[in-house]
């Protein structure tokens, strides 16, 4: 607990998400805005996901089989190209379904802003990793799921505020921020005790 109260990678997502918030409560005609912003750092995590999956050296075999035979360091490649296409491919239907939804009054600079400090946190955080990529035993399995956190509040936007008659703002920002900072505490925090019963 101590590490993650000293994570400044976990409480500048947390303050980004919380710019996010009081952003549409100054702005609540820009929500499309945020939403396009979510999609593109879910891309971006997807991408960096790949890289770091390509980077394992020394994967856990019994954390993720592939065509019925554990996953092995020679078959890692197939591994984060079959992770990049799965993933990618539910982007491209959500891309599909935000463009005929979603995007009217989106803020472009605030995207590439946003997208420019996603990119240089996400690549410090791959170079502070790559080293233990390279020589601690990888849980893929988790590195392969984890990701998908992402996908659930895009999923619940869609579906449950129809069925609850409450507005699809304010569910996706308050499941944005649990699944960012879930995810994010699943792939960095090795001694937090919800990781290590989630990676057995």
């Amino acid at each position: 607990m101590q590490r993650i109260i000293k994570d400044p990678g976990f409480w500048f997502l947390l303050l980004m998400n919380g710019y996010l918030i009081y952003y549409y409560q100054q702005q609540p005609g820009e929500f499309n805005t945020i939403i396009w912003i979510y999609w593109l750092q879910s891309v971006l995590i997807g991408l960096f996901n790949f890289f770091e999956l390509l980077s394992v050296n020394n994967p856990d075999s019994t954390s993720l089989s592939l065509n019925s035979q554990p996953v092995t360091k020679g078959s890692m490649g197939c591994a984060a190209w079959f992770f990049l296409l799965h993933y990618g491919f539910f982007h491209f239907v959500y891309a599909i379904f935000l463009l005929v939804d979603k995007s009217s009054g989106v803020n472009g600079k605030l995207m590439l802003i946003t997208a420019g400090i996603f990119v240089t946190e996400s690549t410090m955080q791959l170079i502070r990793k790559r080293n233990s990529l390279q020589t601690e035993k990888a849980n893929v399995g988790k590195m392969f799921f984890t990701p998908y956190l992402r996908i659930v509040p895009m999923h619940l936007m869609i579906l449950v505020p129809s069925f609850l008659g409450i507005t699809a703002s304010v569910l996706f920002l308050v499941l944005k921020t649990i699944a960012d900072a879930g995810m994010y505490l699943l792939t960095t925090q090795k001694d937090f005790s919800l990781i290590k019963s989630l990676s057995r």
